[in-house]
């Protein structure tokens, strides 16, 4: 019998105590599992914002039709603005960093400007606006769970929870 070894682990010395085989449990898995989900949206975002960024360079350097010099003023000023924005908001987003979600809510809210002042201008003109509203909120919801979850409850989480308890409770009768 080994009595060292029951002595460290009395004393909390035992060094695979800390090692365990299986998910984590408590508010450390909520958090990780809620940021791991915003991590993977926001890389699966920023490949769809390459994408769009080599379209528009794509307009620029060989366009279908014509020459880029042919476009309207508006429109080569747009094709220049996501050409530029969008690769700058994809690396931002692939890197978690906050000025990537500040650059790419910029790039997607002019983007919903433009499809609905011009839809034709993007290729999918219509399905995109709402393709962009389902971003928008997916990244809302993500950023808002994975927020209250490293936080604990959150202003909008008491409140809801506050709802809740009122709902339940049995009201007086007269």
């Amino acid at each position: 019998m080994d009595y060292g070894r029951s002595a460290r682990r009395e004393q909390g010395l035992e060094p695979s105590g800390a090692i365990r085989v299986g998910a984590k449990t408590g508010p450390e898995a909520d958090e990780a599992r809620w940021t791991l989900a915003l991590t993977v949206f926001l890389r699966v975002v920023s490949l769809l914002w390459i994408v769009e960024g080599l379209e528009q360079w794509r307009r620029i350097i060989a366009p279908a039709t014509g020459s880029f010099l042919d476009l309207s003023t508006a429109a080569m000023l747009a094709t220049i603005f996501f050409a530029v924005l969008n690769p700058i908001a994809a690396v931002g987003l692939w890197l978690v960093a906050p000025w990537g979600g500040v650059v790419w809510l910029l790039t997607l809210f002019a983007q919903v400007f433009v499809i609905v002042s011009k839809p034709s201008f993007f290729l999918f003109g219509g399905a995109l606006k709402w393709a962009d509203g389902v971003l928008l909120a997916l990244y809302l919801f993500l950023s808002w769970r994975a927020n209250a979850a490293s936080e604990g409850a959150g202003t909008i989480d008491g409140w809801l929870a506050r709802l809740r308890e009122l709902a339940q409770r049995p009201r007086a009768r007269s």
